[in-house]
């Protein structure tokens, strides 16, 4: 086989190292300097070997180098396929003729990589901004680190605090309660069909919209599910949005300037969803033209990834998953017009849109785990669930704190430092740390999804091999060992023996938030879950795990119509790994949500919320 040369880096990563700001500091709009050559976008057709400058942004050399590491992985694994197939060459009678089809394949990639670099010079010429964009990155310390002490711009700062450790509901959640009954109490009467006049607020039932993960798919599919409860006029009776996940991204641009101050929120996401996903997120170029649309390039990269800087100013570390969480940030949360959205990036800023009870409360959600040695007694392993919300944050097991206290240091329930409110780009990346979940959730997903085959039953088998090679403890050890680690928070004093903890994606434990509306404060009276996740067609683990819960809270599920769950012919399957979505997909969804919502649970859950205002009504006549 032809030698054709050794490659150490991917044509991505050869791109972006050869990318440098102009070092002659010329501000002429479109001056860019690429493999070494410096020119402007007219200059098309120039281009030279010149061994080029590296960038001055660690950020932005992170960050491209996170994302590149995709390509990387892919390269490698296509020349370990190479190779191996030229030693098998090496040992059948007609060698040359595979080492000589071998060398075409060769020859056929080596014209896709120069296509794709051709494309990617044309792409990154095509953005006049870019050493703007450049500049921008290197920046980014300074400009954070200048506003961490700024009153105007972080007032939180300004502030002490102490943990709360009650299971009563804040006054800001029970003052919002009041005032959302007050306001849909019109909405209500007109979704059960009587007169304004027979509605007492309080027989009102508190209804929650529970919303599973499955990444980019179930930000899509539940905000369609969402959009169908809209036209029937169950979406005005809502008390509470929860959201595992995917779902806590579309939760996140429901909540911001973008989409809340629309006069239908959920429709001008669905519409904006089309215009944003068409390129991945690990993209660089389609990221590059996201943050070359701005008006304030220095702004839009302080908000997307400001919160990297934030974070390791908090004594945190700043992993993969957080860097993730930029990426996020900048593809589904940034607009044109910056002006007016630099309180998007403050989960503690959205209550500005519901507070006065003119829309629901979202409901955040992420877990950490806790392994065998260190666990309750009779569980094997469980799972500690956090609810992040605009009030506070916290959990039922340990204690609460304000919203825009979450990152400080706390000892004996005090805080110690004042920083500012974690960015919320860091907050989606943990959100939707799937990755960050331990290697026997992958095991369980992989035996759930995958089809049924040779090769499904062939891998279960080696790893049953494997298990029994290395032993329990060392196959335990394994399983519950992450590939990314999840993100690091400091404990806020829960526990004096644990200065840190590590939150990671709810949806390990349980693919729908029931458990943050559970809460007894709450008095939550009927739970509408949507399920989008990658379980989907296997119900069987999904409705254990929702029983068990409904067992040990009281809670009454009703039952399903299954018995279409493996007839899904014709089928398109859309993976949680998907990050790109035209037009037509994402109307494909927002079709199959209507008509689902339709046939299957319109008419059942109007009568299920009727039967509970019923309830309440003799309920209150009794007392």
């Amino acid at each position: 086989m032809a030698d054709k040369g050794s490659k150490k880096n991917s044509w991505f990563s050869n791109i972006f190292s050869q990318i440098s700001p102009d070092k002659e500091g010329t501000k002429e709009k479109g001056r860019y300097i690429i493999n070494g050559k410096t020119g402007t976008n007219k200059d098309k057709d120039e281009n030279t070997t010149t061994t080029a400058e590296t960038t001055e942004s660690g950020v932005l050399d992170r960050t491209m180098h996170a994302v590149g590491n995709i390509a990387s992985v892919a390269e490698n694994a296509a020349e370990n396929v190479a190779s191996v197939a030229e030693s098998a060459a090496g040992n059948i009678a007609n060698a040359a003729i595979v080492a000589e089809a071998a060398d075409a394949v060769t020859d056929i990639v080596e014209n896709v990589e120069n296509a794709a670099i051709e494309v990617a010079t044309s792409t990154v010429k095509s953005i006049s901004n870019l050493s703007d964009i450049i500049n921008a990155f290197s920046k980014l310390e300074s400009t954070v680190k200048d506003k961490f002490k700024d009153e105007l711009v972080h007032p939180e700062i300004k502030e002490d605090v102490e943990i709360r450790k009650s299971n009563d509901l804040c006054k800001e959640e029970e003052d919002f309660l009041k005032v959302r009954k007050e306001y849909i109490k019109e909405s209500f009467a007109k979704y059960v069909g009587v007169d304004v006049k027979e509605i007492d607020v309080d027989d009102i039932p508190v209804i929650v919209f529970a919303r599973s993960g499955g990444g980019f798919r179930a930000m899509i599919a539940n905000t369609a599910y969402i959009r169908a409860t809209q036209d029937s006029g169950l979406y005005d009776c809502g008390t509470y949005f929860a959201g595992v996940s995917g779902c806590c991204l579309s939760l996140a641009q429901q909540y911001s300037s973008l989409h809340a101050t629309k006069d239908n929120p959920i429709q001008d996401l669905l519409d904006d969803f089309k215009i944003r996903l068409t390129d991945h997120i690990a993209n660089p170029f389609g990221f590059l033209k996201e943050i070359s649309k701005t008006s304030q390039l220095e702004t839009a990269i302080e908000l997307s990834f400001g919160g990297l800087v934030e974070k390791e100013h908090a004594n945190l570390k700043a992993r993969v998953i957080d860097t993730f969480g930029s990426l996020l940030t900048a593809k589904l949360l940034l607009e044109k017009d910056l002006e007016s959205q630099h309180q998007d990036f403050k989960l503690s800023q959205q209550k500005r849109f519901f507070k006065d009870g003119k829309k629901m409360m979202p409901i955040y959600t992420a877990v950490e785990s806790h392994k065998a040695e260190t666990e309750k007694v009779g569980l094997k392993k469980h799972y500690d669930w956090y609810k992040f919300m605009p009030f506070e944050i916290g959990s039922e097991e340990h204690a609460w704190i304000p919203t825009w206290s979450f990152g400080r240091e706390f000892k004996s329930g005090k805080s110690v430092n004042r920083v500012p409110e974690q960015n919320i780009s860091q907050l989606l990346g943990m959100f939707g740390s799937a990755p960050c979940a331990p290697f026997k959730e992958y095991l369980e997903t992989f035996k759930q999804v995958a089809t049924d085959g040779w090769a499904k039953e062939k891998l279960i088998e080696l790893y049953s091999d494997f298990s029994v090679l290395v032993g329990d403890d060392m196959k335990d050890k394994i399983e519950e060992t992450s590939i990314f680690l999840p993100a690091d928070n400091h404990y806020h004093g829960f526990m004096v023996s644990k200065l840190r903890f590590e939150l990671l994606d709810s949806g390990v434990s349980n693919d729908l938030p029931l458990y943050p509306l559970v809460h007894s404060s709450r008095k939550v009276d009927v739970i509408i879950a949507f399920d989008s996740s990658g379980t989907v067609n296997k119900h069987e683990d999904f409705v254990n795990k929702q029983e068990e819960l409904a067992s040990r809270k009281g809670i009454k599920i009703e039952e399903r119509d299954l018995e279409s769950q493996e007839n899904f012919a014709p089928c398109v399957e859309y993976f949680m790994t998907k990050f790109t979505y035209n037009e037509e997909e994402i109307d494909l969804m927002i079709k199959l949500a209507k008509q689902n919502w339709l046939e299957a649970a319109e008419e059942k859950v109007k009568n299920i919320i009727i039967e509970a205002w019923k309830k309440k009504i003799d309920a209150r006549v009794k007392n």
